[in-house]
């Protein structure tokens, strides 16, 4: 073949494989946002009652404007609504979502080693949405403490 030839094959070649990268990044899915939980109480001991409601303190690191989030699609582990709507905290980078205190029992209690006595850091994650379409993921931890059984 002639150079000619050659060079335009490869400069159709190119500018081919450049309009599929920009199209690729154009139509993917924005990155995922990532968002941080704290529990209140932040501790359980496994022959209590677990508190009503058991509230996740949810916030974007780094920050973001929280009135932005559905309250409608947040989720515990995947499964689990909030009991009630969510609510600004104190710090205005942080918002309240108080779940069932039995529904975050229910979420703890498949990640924990069989129930042997001891303390255990268990991480529950939070999922949702924004309301433009944006989709959010964070964990927060519990630390879990499962007594020793009583002798007979």
């Amino acid at each position: 073949m002639k150079p000619k030839t050659l060079t335009l094959i490869s400069i159709a070649l190119l500018t081919t494989l450049m309009l599929g990268a920009v199209a690729v990044n154009v139509f993917s899915a924005p990155p995922e946002l990532k968002l941080k939980a704290k529990w209140k109480p932040a501790t359980y001991t496994m022959d209590n009652n677990p508190p009503d409601p058991w509230n996740a303190e949810i916030y974007f690191a780094p920050p973001r404007t929280l009135t932005d989030i559905d309250p409608s699609t947040l989720l515990l582990e995947g499964l689990y609504s909030p009991e009630s709507p969510p609510y600004p905290h104190a710090f205005k980078d942080r918002l309240v979502v108080p779940f069932d205190g039995y529904d975050v029992l229910s979420a703890l209690l498949p990640k924990l080693p069989h129930l042997q006595p001891g303390t255990f850091e268990i991480f529950l994650e939070i999922t949702g949405r924004l309301y433009d379409g944006r989709s959010f993921r964070g964990t927060g931890s519990i630390t879990v403490t499962v007594p020793e059984p009583p002798p007979p």
